[in-house]
């Protein structure tokens, strides 16, 4: 089978609507283009004071030095911290693979690709004109530094030209794309430094709905006395006092032609581009428009499903359950159960540290070169596999995800952690739904890295009780003996080798085996055997009777039960399930 490119994604709080947009832009691109696409995203955006605890997310970013990755793409744009930013560049030169940029300040190292949108900014200045009837406007445009404040302002003065309207430098100004050179600019219309205008363009809705607080602030009405615009589309109505009207900035196409340049420089190919909705002006009553909001049935669905969602989110007390667990299978039991409040999901796996699991899952054998280890399986199909220990290589991960798939797949990964304590990642897919998770999906994972939280303090606390109740040395003893059978269950470790080894009565030892690990002696042995057959099942084309004589069993038959008893299948179609 011909290998299928796999494109990084590097980007921070998906759930936003812009991100989410892009998002869905890139997915789009990426089933056209027949590859897989990871994405490593964070939840937060590091705008500083950063907590510790959010500090070390970036744990996830260490994911880019994998092989597996064929290119990136970076969206500088939803990380608000230099240090990090800083950090990202050095760790994605240092891949050597190509990285390209989405709307950000020029790199000389990195490609970029920008949004284009001067058209659709000389129709905000048409509307004003042709609709209102506005001949005074001015023009509040970003950092003269960026390409996109150029090219907005020269559509505002190509409009007033071609209308025959008279501006002249006083009329524009370059501002900061954010809410403080707005103010300022308030204010000099306010002090009459400048004269009243009829209407003001901003290039970006941040600027505008700063200009529009400061004008109410100051008596001024909006849009009775002075009109604004915004552009781009990145404010939703509820996070401004009056409705904008602004021209949707197409977040979608700038996602497509990203992911299209960046296969272009892969491959030496082009790709066919989706199809996208131009951007038009969304009516807001910041203009003096009565604000429009048409939506279609698709759209109302859409709308009715989140918020359904949503409501099921909430009223199910997720936090509880997760946090009344007394057990790792308990817990991954609670996940797969409630995965269904996730909307849109097709498949969600748990990927935790090989530290952690032998922390608290101490039943389950994990070799000393497998730092990783996927505990739970669950799609909506109901294929699922269910809790598992499947070992693995964290830094195997991605072409774990990717490798040997009919189609191509697409995973958003997810940081588990405690402050700097690492539990593992999640990785959650939406089939060939091009989408993006709602906040709900953040706060789904905070709960349940609470409760890996919560059961580590549960296991310590068992742990020092059971060994300050009696006898620290013999647990001293144990705890290697046990090493010792997880890694060679075949030997023979009936209950008179190991009252040799510790040189206590069979009873006694029996018994405090079963305080200091909550199994016996036997069906730990068990398990150990077990887990080996699987490991050797899974990995090699040995004969099934060798590998029982492998694990320890002199009976072919007997080993047959044991495993079917545990398993639920027989070892062939263990075997068979697993190719």
């Amino acid at each position: 089978m011909k290998r299928r490119l796999t494109i990084g994604v590097i980007v921070a709080e998906c759930y936003r609507s812009y991100t989410s947009e892009t998002m869905c832009g890139i997915l789009a691109q990426s089933e056209r283009a027949d590859c897989n696409v990871i994405v490593l995203a964070v939840k937060n955006n590091f705008q500083p004071p950063v907590t510790p605890h959010n500090y070390h997310e970036t744990a996830l970013f260490q994911l880019v030095k994998s092989s597996e990755f064929d290119g990136f793409l970076f969206d500088r744009n939803t990380i608000n911290n230099q240090e990090i930013l800083k950090q990202m560049d050095a760790l994605l030169r240092h891949t050597g693979k190509p990285v390209m940029l989405l709307d950000s300040n020029e790199l000389p190292y990195f490609e970029n690709t920008v949004s284009h949108d001067p058209e659709n900014f000389e129709l905000l200045v048409e509307h004003m004109i042709q609709v209102h009837g506005y001949q005074k406007i001015y023009c509040l445009t970003g950092q003269k530094e960026f390409s996109q404040s150029t090219e907005r302002l020269e559509a505002y003065c190509n409009v007033m030209q071609r209308y025959r309207l008279y501006y002249d430098e006083s009329y524009y100004d370059y501002g900061d794309f954010w809410r403080d050179y707005p103010v300022k600019f308030a204010q000099r219309i306010i002090s009459g430094e400048l004269s009243k205008p009829e209407a003001v363009v901003c290039a970006n809705d941040v600027m505008a709905d700063a200009l529009i607080a400061a004008f109410v602030k100051a008596g001024i009405r909006v849009p009775e006395d002075i009109a604004v615009t915004g552009f781009d589309g990145y404010l939703e109505d509820a996070q401004s006092d009056i409705a904008l009207t602004s021209c949707k900035k197409s977040y979608y196409q700038l996602g497509t032609d990203a992911f299209r340049r960046l296969y272009s420089i892969i491959t030496g190919r082009n790709c066919r581009r989706v199809p996208a909705d131009r951007s038009r002006i969304q009516i807001g009553r910041s203009c003096g428009c009565i604000p429009m909001r048409p939506r279609t049935a698709r759209s109302r669905r859409e709308q009715r499903l989140l918020s359904d969602h949503k409501e099921w989110f909430y009223q199910s007390e997720l936090m509880f359950e997760m946090m009344h667990t007394e057990s790792l299978d308990s817990l991954l039991f609670v996940v797969a159960n409630r995965a269904y409040l996730i909307c849109h999901w097709n498949q969600l796996r748990i990927f935790l540290t090989a530290d952690y699991l032998k922390a608290v899952w101490e039943n389950r054998s994990y070799s000393a070169h497998k730092d990783c280890g996927e505990v739970l399986w669950c799609d909506r199909a109901g294929k699922s596999s269910g809790i598992s220990d499947y070992p693995i290589k964290q830094s195997e991960l991605i072409a774990y995800l990717t490798q040997g798939l009919k189609h191509p797949i697409a995973y958003y990964l997810s940081p588990l952690h405690m402050n700097e304590r690492q539990f593992g990642i999640a990785a959650l897919s939406f089939g060939k739904l091009p989408c993006c998770y709602q906040p709900e999906y953040c706060t789904f994972l905070s709960c349940f890295c609470l409760a890996l939280e919560h059961l580590t303090f549960l296991k310590k606390k068992n742990i020092n009780h059971e060994k300050s109740i009696e006898n620290p040395q013999l647990y001293n003893l144990l705890v290697p003996l046990r090493e010792e059978m997880q890694q060679h269950p075949e030997k023979d470790w009936s209950i008179q080798v190991l009252c040799q080894h510790t040189h206590i009565s069979r009873s006694y030892l029996q018994r405090m085996y079963k305080i200091y690990f909550n199994k016996s002696i036997f069906e730990e042995l068990i398990d150990f055997r077990l887990q080996k057959a699987k490991e050797l099942l899974r990995n090699t084309e040995l004969p099934i009777s060798n590998i029982a004589v492998q694990c320890g069993y002199r009976s072919y038959a007997h080993f047959a039960n044991q495993f079917k008893a545990q398993e639920g299948v027989t070892p062939s179609a263990y075997r068979e399930q697993q190719t």
